[in-house]
């Protein structure tokens, strides 16, 4: 099963972290988008859409940087716990593997 973590677009600020989600929970988790949208439903975002890229195009478009974390066999990151905390953010973007970009419409 896949662990993605998701930054913000327009924050920079780390959104969430699958890892977050209960076990069965996790195992719904086959897509980006379905992490994005697992993700804005835990916090009461429902019926939004999403489109994927393989990269963002506009710096303008709300959405989502995904990362996938669980690489090389294991979690090249900690579970975050604080999602502006600068040091984390960076350990994201260095060591996980970039997955792609969601928009949210």
């Amino acid at each position: 099963m896949a662990r993605f973590i998701l930054i913000d677009n327009n924050s920079g600020y780390i959104f969430g972290d699958t890892a977050d989600f209960a076990a069965g929970r996790q195992s719904e988790i086959e897509s980006i988008i379905d992490a994005a949208r697992m993700m804005d439903e835990s916090n009461g975002e429902y019926g939004r859409d999403y489109i994927e890229y393989c990269s963002l195009g506009n710096s303008n478009m709300s959405g989502y940087h995904v990362y996938r974390a669980d690489i090389r066999g294991s979690d090249a990151v900690p579970t975050v716990l604080d999602g502006q905390n600068q040091e984390t953010i960076d350990a994201v973007e260095r060591d996980c593997e970039y997955a792609g970009f969601v928009e949210i419409l």
